[in-house]
């Protein structure tokens, strides 16, 4: 697929955000609670400070103040990134976007020529638009880490493939210190470098990459005397998170439960739903994966991404955090690409979803 092609779903998916944008307040009243800023800000360019809602909040808030009570949850990179840029852009949320947005333009890249290395290119095309039109993507280009964290992966990843292992492992390090299940690129990248090139020595670079989480726990034990305060913060961020491990089982029986006794006109029964349809499906791609000839590195990271947000026991946020699970997304797009009939199905019902999370969202409503 031609570069000026990737740019060009990518544009289209940016300019879809905006069009619900500015849709939206024709359709939802403003939930003030969680808006990335205060009320009377957000309303001087709704299009903007939108994109700040919830966490969002939290990593401005990081970038110009560090790290406040229990923000220790949300990892350092991306402020990081942040706070060098708010300078020269002058706008914190705007710094934030355009960090957000650009990062993402270049995962878009890596992602198709990383499926292009083994997949046709139709293939990679409907990975591409899978990603895209996945009801949660409008993350990639909000004030969050997600974006950051998949061009990560990504690049580490198609380094790995053209064995450029120093460059691979130096972007896992920094994926390790952009979000936790980062340092499940240390395995996965030890498999990928050990099929290529066979010997113990040809690891060690691999070795890089836990630094990047151990550079963040030393931080955290110097400044609040507690190198785990990633994971303890945790329960705080809702109600059905734990800090001992819940296994998979128990959580599904957690959301049948709910979904049977939740109110069906209270807006979170739609979120609920969106959380088990959603862990449904990424664990349906995440078992076919195995089937489908995905290379084993990538596997090891795909259960990773998908499994520990659950092991909190809570699906909470699942919708945003399987944006990670790229090979989940080349199983999608390779069934798309097989099976005409069910790709207009499944787009018909992304788009049909996409709108209505972006809306939610950018009204100030939680959906992940």
């Amino acid at each position: 697929m031609k570069t000026k092609t990737i740019i060009k779903y990518y544009s289209i998916w940016q300019l879809a955000i905006i069009v619900i944008a500015i849709l939206a307040p024709k359709l939802l009243p403003l939930r003030e609670t969680y808006l990335g800023i205060g009320t009377k800000t957000f309303l001087q360019n709704p299009l903007l400070y939108s994109r700040a809602n919830f966490d969002g909040n939290h990593y401005i808030r990081i970038a110009k103040n560090g790290y406040g009570y229990a923000e220790e949850a949300f990892f350092p990179l991306y402020p990081n990134i942040m706070k060098l840029l708010i300078p020269q852009i002058k706008n914190d949320t705007l710094t934030g976007v355009i960090i957000s947005s650009v990062a993402f333009l270049f995962a878009c890249i890596f992602f198709v020529r990383l499926i292009e290395l083994d997949y046709s290119s139709a293939a990679a095309r409907y990975s591409l638009l899978a990603l895209l039109a996945f009801p949660t993507s409008f993350y990639f280009g909000a004030v969050y880490t997600e974006s950051l964290f998949i061009l990560l992966v990504l690049s580490s990843f198609y380094y790995a493939r053209a064995r450029r292992w120093w460059i691979a492992a130096v972007l896992g390090a920094l994926a390790a210190n952009t979000r936790f299940v980062g340092i499940f690129m240390f395995p996965a990248l030890l498999l990928e470098f050990w099929q290529q090139r066979r010997s113990l020595i040809g690891l060690l670079p691999a070795f890089l990459v836990p630094l990047g989480l151990i550079s963040y726990m030393l931080f955290l034990q110097n400044t609040v005397g507690d190198s785990l305060a990633f994971i303890h913060v945790q329960k705080l961020y809702g109600q059905f998170r734990s800090e001992r491990i819940i296994l998979l089982p128990q959580v599904f029986y957690r959301y049948t439960r709910m979904v049977v006794t939740v109110t069906k006109t209270d807006p979170i029964y739609y979120t609920l739903w969106l959380e088990l349809v959603t862990a449904l499906m990424f664990l349906f791609t995440t078992i076919l994966s195995a089937f489908k000839k995905i290379r084993p590195s990538y596997i090891i990271f795909n259960l990773a991404a998908y499994l520990v947000p659950t092991f909190t026991g809570s699906f909470v946020s699942l919708p945003r955090y399987v944006l990670a699970c790229f090979p989940s997304f080349i199983i999608l797009g390779q069934i798309a690409s097989a099976k005409p009939r069910f790709r207009l199905f499944f787009f018909a019902i992304l788009a049909l979803f996409f709108f209505e999370v972006v809306a939610l969202f950018v009204r100030g409503y939680w959906v992940g």
